[in-house]
Protein backbone atom coordinates (compact mmCIF):
# COMPACT_ATOMS: atom_id res chain seq x y z
CA UNK A 1 0.00 0.00 0.00
CA UNK A 2 1.20 3.38 -0.68
CA UNK A 3 1.73 6.43 1.72
CA UNK A 4 -1.00 8.19 -0.21
CA UNK A 5 -3.06 5.31 -0.03
CA UNK A 6 -2.26 4.36 3.51
CA UNK A 7 -3.27 7.91 4.76
CA UNK A 8 -6.46 8.32 2.84
CA UNK A 9 -7.38 4.97 4.53
CA UNK A 10 -6.64 6.50 8.21
CA UNK A 11 -8.99 9.50 7.17
CA UNK A 12 -11.73 7.58 6.09
CA UNK A 13 -11.75 4.96 8.90
CA UNK A 14 -11.78 8.20 11.14
CA UNK A 15 -14.17 9.88 9.46
CA UNK A 16 -16.23 7.20 9.96
CA UNK A 17 -16.07 6.59 13.22
CA UNK A 18 -16.33 10.10 14.62
CA UNK A 19 -19.81 10.53 12.29
CA UNK A 20 -21.07 7.71 14.69
CA UNK A 21 -19.49 8.55 17.67
CA UNK A 22 -20.54 12.39 17.26
CA UNK A 23 -24.18 11.11 17.03
CA UNK A 24 -24.05 8.68 19.47
CA UNK A 25 -22.43 11.16 21.96
CA UNK A 26 -25.02 14.14 21.23
CA UNK A 27 -28.06 11.93 21.55
CA UNK A 28 -26.87 10.51 25.21
CA UNK A 29 -25.26 13.84 26.10
CA UNK A 30 -28.91 15.58 25.34
CA UNK A 31 -30.94 12.50 27.62
CA UNK A 32 -28.11 12.37 30.57
CA UNK A 33 -27.56 16.07 30.72
CA UNK A 34 -23.66 15.37 31.14
CA UNK A 35 -21.77 18.31 30.19
CA UNK A 36 -18.35 16.21 29.94
CA UNK A 37 -20.22 14.34 26.96
CA UNK A 38 -21.72 16.81 25.29
CA UNK A 39 -18.16 18.36 24.95
CA UNK A 40 -17.14 15.00 23.78
CA UNK A 41 -19.62 15.33 21.12
CA UNK A 42 -18.29 18.61 19.61
CA UNK A 43 -15.15 16.96 19.54
CA UNK A 44 -16.58 14.28 17.49
CA UNK A 45 -18.23 16.45 14.75
CA UNK A 46 -15.13 19.22 14.40
CA UNK A 47 -13.42 16.01 14.08
CA UNK A 48 -15.58 15.01 11.20
CA UNK A 49 -15.20 18.31 9.70
CA UNK A 50 -11.66 18.06 10.06
CA UNK A 51 -11.28 15.06 8.20
CA UNK A 52 -13.41 16.64 5.22
CA UNK A 53 -10.89 19.35 5.22
CA UNK A 54 -7.99 16.69 4.66
CA UNK A 55 -9.65 15.10 2.23
CA UNK A 56 -9.81 18.62 0.22
CA UNK A 57 -6.19 19.23 1.24
CA UNK A 58 -5.33 15.51 -0.02
CA UNK A 59 -7.34 16.44 -3.49
CA UNK A 60 -5.95 19.88 -4.16
CA UNK A 61 -2.58 19.46 -3.46
CA UNK A 62 -2.59 16.38 -6.46
CA UNK A 63 -2.88 18.89 -8.98
CA UNK A 64 -0.34 19.18 -11.56
CA UNK A 65 1.93 22.12 -11.58
CA UNK A 66 1.00 25.26 -13.66
CA UNK A 67 3.31 28.11 -15.21
CA UNK A 68 1.73 30.40 -12.27
CA UNK A 69 2.77 27.25 -9.55
CA UNK A 70 5.39 25.55 -11.80
CA UNK A 71 6.35 23.34 -7.88
CA UNK A 72 3.18 22.08 -7.64
CA UNK A 73 0.58 22.30 -5.04
CA UNK A 74 1.49 20.19 -2.50
CA UNK A 75 1.91 22.64 0.56
CA UNK A 76 -2.20 22.93 -0.21
CA UNK A 77 -2.23 20.02 1.93
CA UNK A 78 -0.66 22.39 5.04
CA UNK A 79 -2.87 25.39 4.38
CA UNK A 80 -6.13 22.74 4.62
CA UNK A 81 -4.34 20.96 7.69
CA UNK A 82 -3.75 24.30 9.51
CA UNK A 83 -7.65 25.07 9.00
CA UNK A 84 -7.65 21.61 11.13
CA UNK A 85 -5.67 23.26 13.79
CA UNK A 86 -7.94 26.57 13.84
CA UNK A 87 -11.31 24.62 13.73
CA UNK A 88 -10.54 22.74 16.89
CA UNK A 89 -9.06 25.39 18.73
CA UNK A 90 -12.02 27.41 18.01
CA UNK A 91 -15.03 25.10 18.14
CA UNK A 92 -13.67 22.08 20.02
CA UNK A 93 -11.61 23.98 22.95
CA UNK A 94 -13.47 27.01 23.88
CA UNK A 95 -16.95 25.55 23.69
CA UNK A 96 -15.61 22.57 25.69
CA UNK A 97 -14.17 25.48 28.03
CA UNK A 98 -17.40 27.34 28.32
CA UNK A 99 -19.97 24.77 28.80
CA UNK A 100 -17.27 23.19 31.52
CA UNK A 101 -17.68 26.82 33.60
CA UNK A 102 -21.12 27.39 32.59
CA UNK A 103 -21.78 24.20 34.70
CA UNK A 104 -19.73 24.49 37.75
CA UNK A 105 -21.98 27.37 38.09
CA UNK A 106 -25.11 25.52 37.66
CA UNK A 107 -23.92 21.74 38.50
CA UNK A 108 -26.69 18.95 38.04
CA UNK A 109 -27.03 15.38 38.38
CA UNK A 110 -26.07 13.39 35.48
CA UNK A 111 -29.45 11.78 34.39
CA UNK A 112 -29.21 7.76 33.46
CA UNK A 113 -25.52 7.37 34.07
CA UNK A 114 -25.51 4.15 32.62
CA UNK A 115 -26.05 5.27 29.25
CA UNK A 116 -22.97 7.90 29.35
CA UNK A 117 -21.19 4.61 30.40
CA UNK A 118 -21.81 2.60 27.56
CA UNK A 119 -21.24 5.45 24.98
CA UNK A 120 -18.37 6.38 26.51
CA UNK A 121 -17.05 3.02 26.65
CA UNK A 122 -18.07 2.26 22.53
CA UNK A 123 -16.62 5.65 21.57
CA UNK A 124 -12.74 4.41 23.61
CA UNK A 125 -13.51 1.01 21.22
CA UNK A 126 -13.98 2.75 18.39
CA UNK A 127 -11.24 5.32 18.65
CA UNK A 128 -9.00 2.84 20.12
CA UNK A 129 -9.22 1.11 16.56
CA UNK A 130 -9.11 4.63 15.01
CA UNK A 131 -6.03 5.31 16.48
CA UNK A 132 -4.02 2.04 15.87
CA UNK A 133 -5.01 2.21 12.18
CA UNK A 134 -3.20 5.40 12.21
CA UNK A 135 -0.19 4.27 13.72
CA UNK A 136 0.10 1.27 11.89
CA UNK A 137 0.60 3.38 8.50
CA UNK A 138 2.21 6.14 10.34
CA UNK A 139 5.11 3.22 11.76
CA UNK A 140 5.24 1.78 8.06
CA UNK A 141 6.33 5.10 6.39
CA UNK A 142 8.76 5.94 10.00
CA UNK A 143 9.65 2.62 10.84
CA UNK A 144 12.49 2.68 13.58
CA UNK A 145 12.23 6.42 14.19
CA UNK A 146 10.84 7.61 17.63
CA UNK A 147 7.16 8.81 17.83
CA UNK A 148 7.70 12.20 18.80
CA UNK A 149 10.78 12.89 16.35
CA UNK A 150 8.63 11.44 13.69
CA UNK A 151 5.97 13.82 14.30
CA UNK A 152 8.37 17.13 14.67
CA UNK A 153 9.84 15.58 10.74
CA UNK A 154 7.00 14.15 9.02
CA UNK A 155 5.46 16.00 5.51
CA UNK A 156 2.70 13.99 5.80
CA UNK A 157 -0.06 16.18 6.92
CA UNK A 158 -2.90 13.60 7.45
CA UNK A 159 -0.96 11.23 8.97
CA UNK A 160 -0.52 13.42 11.64
CA UNK A 161 -3.56 15.17 12.17
CA UNK A 162 -5.56 12.09 12.92
CA UNK A 163 -2.97 10.25 15.01
CA UNK A 164 -2.93 13.69 17.39
CA UNK A 165 -6.94 13.66 16.89
CA UNK A 166 -7.17 10.48 17.11
CA UNK A 167 -4.94 10.50 20.76
CA UNK A 168 -6.59 13.86 22.29
CA UNK A 169 -9.72 11.90 21.22
CA UNK A 170 -8.45 8.65 23.79
CA UNK A 171 -7.23 10.91 26.62
CA UNK A 172 -10.05 12.75 26.49
CA UNK A 173 -12.46 9.88 26.83
CA UNK A 174 -10.55 8.63 29.24
CA UNK A 175 -10.84 11.22 31.35
CA UNK A 176 -14.54 12.31 30.91
CA UNK A 177 -15.15 8.27 31.84
CA UNK A 178 -13.17 9.02 35.06
CA UNK A 179 -14.80 12.14 35.63
CA UNK A 180 -18.25 10.68 35.21
CA UNK A 181 -17.89 8.63 37.37
CA UNK A 182 -16.39 10.69 40.10
CA UNK A 183 -19.51 13.10 39.53
CA UNK A 184 -21.59 10.06 39.66
CA UNK A 185 -20.26 9.27 43.32
CA UNK A 186 -19.64 11.94 44.77
CA UNK A 187 -20.68 15.40 43.39
CA UNK A 188 -21.65 16.59 39.67
CA UNK A 189 -19.12 19.40 39.38
CA UNK A 190 -16.46 16.92 38.16
CA UNK A 191 -18.39 16.40 35.23
CA UNK A 192 -18.16 20.48 34.31
CA UNK A 193 -14.75 19.77 35.18
CA UNK A 194 -14.29 16.55 32.81
CA UNK A 195 -15.46 19.09 30.14
CA UNK A 196 -13.11 21.95 31.06
CA UNK A 197 -10.00 19.02 30.69
CA UNK A 198 -11.51 18.15 27.43
CA UNK A 199 -10.85 21.66 26.03
CA UNK A 200 -7.86 22.22 27.30
CA UNK A 201 -6.62 19.02 25.59
CA UNK A 202 -7.75 20.33 22.27
CA UNK A 203 -5.89 23.26 22.93
CA UNK A 204 -2.90 22.35 22.97
CA UNK A 205 -2.97 19.67 20.25
CA UNK A 206 -4.22 22.29 18.05
CA UNK A 207 -1.45 24.98 19.33
CA UNK A 208 1.09 21.82 19.02
CA UNK A 209 -0.48 21.27 14.95
CA UNK A 210 -0.32 24.67 14.18
CA UNK A 211 3.27 25.18 14.94
CA UNK A 212 4.36 22.15 13.44
CA UNK A 213 1.98 23.15 9.97
CA UNK A 214 3.21 26.79 10.24
CA UNK A 215 6.93 25.25 9.79
CA UNK A 216 6.15 23.62 6.84
CA UNK A 217 4.01 26.44 5.44
CA UNK A 218 6.84 28.53 5.69
CA UNK A 219 9.14 25.98 3.90
CA UNK A 220 10.97 23.82 6.74
CA UNK A 221 14.56 21.84 5.59
CA UNK A 222 15.27 18.44 5.59
CA UNK A 223 17.03 17.28 8.23
CA UNK A 224 20.46 17.72 9.51
CA UNK A 225 21.72 14.24 8.94
CA UNK A 226 20.69 13.99 5.62
CA UNK A 227 22.14 16.95 4.68
CA UNK A 228 25.20 15.84 5.52
CA UNK A 229 24.99 12.76 4.27
CA UNK A 230 24.17 14.66 0.66
CA UNK A 231 27.09 17.07 1.71
CA UNK A 232 29.20 13.66 1.67
CA UNK A 233 28.02 12.44 -1.74
CA UNK A 234 28.34 15.60 -3.52
CA UNK A 235 31.89 16.17 -2.03
CA UNK A 236 32.79 13.13 -3.57
CA UNK A 237 32.39 14.26 -6.78
CA UNK A 238 36.02 14.40 -8.76
CA UNK A 239 35.34 18.03 -9.89
CA UNK A 240 34.06 19.53 -7.03
CA UNK A 241 36.33 21.73 -4.59
CA UNK A 242 33.98 22.45 -1.68
CA UNK A 243 30.71 22.29 -1.00
CA UNK A 244 29.59 25.32 0.34
CA UNK A 245 26.57 24.48 1.54
CA UNK A 246 22.90 22.29 0.82
CA UNK A 247 19.88 23.56 2.03
CA UNK A 248 16.52 22.13 1.52
CA UNK A 249 12.61 23.10 1.52
CA UNK A 250 9.54 21.18 1.99
CA UNK A 251 6.88 21.93 -1.11
CA UNK A 252 4.07 19.08 -0.43
CA UNK A 253 4.04 15.71 1.22
CA UNK A 254 7.13 14.04 0.66
CA UNK A 255 8.49 16.57 -1.60
CA UNK A 256 11.50 18.79 -1.38
CA UNK A 257 13.43 21.32 -3.47
CA UNK A 258 17.45 21.13 -3.03
CA UNK A 259 19.52 23.95 -3.81
CA UNK A 260 23.05 22.91 -3.69
CA UNK A 261 25.93 25.40 -3.59
CA UNK A 262 29.51 24.35 -4.72
CA UNK A 263 33.14 25.30 -6.02
CA UNK A 264 34.63 23.23 -8.65
CA UNK A 265 38.31 22.88 -9.12
CA UNK A 266 39.72 24.93 -11.54
CA UNK A 267 40.56 24.10 -15.20
CA UNK A 268 37.74 21.82 -15.98
CA UNK A 269 35.83 21.48 -19.39
CA UNK A 270 32.50 23.31 -19.49
CA UNK A 271 31.29 20.20 -21.04
CA UNK A 272 32.95 17.89 -18.32
CA UNK A 273 31.20 19.85 -16.07
CA UNK A 274 27.98 19.67 -17.23
CA UNK A 275 28.33 15.58 -16.69
CA UNK A 276 29.42 16.23 -14.00
CA UNK A 277 26.47 17.94 -12.49
CA UNK A 278 23.88 15.95 -13.62
CA UNK A 279 25.69 13.05 -12.26
CA UNK A 280 25.31 14.53 -9.08
CA UNK A 281 21.84 15.48 -9.15
CA UNK A 282 21.01 11.74 -9.99
CA UNK A 283 23.33 10.99 -6.57
CA UNK A 284 21.34 13.10 -4.76
CA UNK A 285 17.98 11.77 -5.77
CA UNK A 286 19.11 8.20 -5.43
CA UNK A 287 19.70 8.51 -1.83
CA UNK A 288 16.55 10.78 -1.40
CA UNK A 289 13.91 10.14 -3.84
CA UNK A 290 11.90 12.82 -2.25
CA UNK A 291 13.95 15.40 -3.64
CA UNK A 292 11.95 16.66 -7.06
CA UNK A 293 13.82 19.70 -7.59
CA UNK A 294 17.77 19.87 -7.99
CA UNK A 295 19.22 23.26 -8.45
CA UNK A 296 23.09 23.53 -8.01
CA UNK A 297 24.83 27.05 -7.87
CA UNK A 298 28.33 26.74 -9.18
CA UNK A 299 30.10 29.43 -7.76
CA UNK A 300 33.78 28.89 -9.14
CA UNK A 301 33.67 30.35 -12.26
CA UNK A 302 37.37 30.29 -13.34
CA UNK A 303 37.44 27.42 -15.60
CA UNK A 304 38.17 26.39 -19.02
CA UNK A 305 35.69 26.23 -21.42
CA UNK A 306 35.20 23.86 -24.29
Amino acid sequence: MSAENGSLKAIFFALGGNLAIAIIKSIVATVTSSTALLAEAIHSFADCSNQIFLLIGNKRSAKRPTEQHPFGFGKEEYFWGFMVAILLFFVGAVFSIYEGVHKLFNASEINYVYWSFGVIIISILIETKSFFIAKSEFNKKYKGVKLYRALKESTDTNLFVILMEDFAALLGLTFVLISTLLAWLFNPIFDAIGSIFVGLLLASVSIFLSNELRKLIIGENITRDLRNKLKTKVAENPIINHVNNINAMVIGRSRYLLIVSVDIENNVLAGEVEVQLNEIRNDLIAISPEILFVYIDVRNTNRSTC
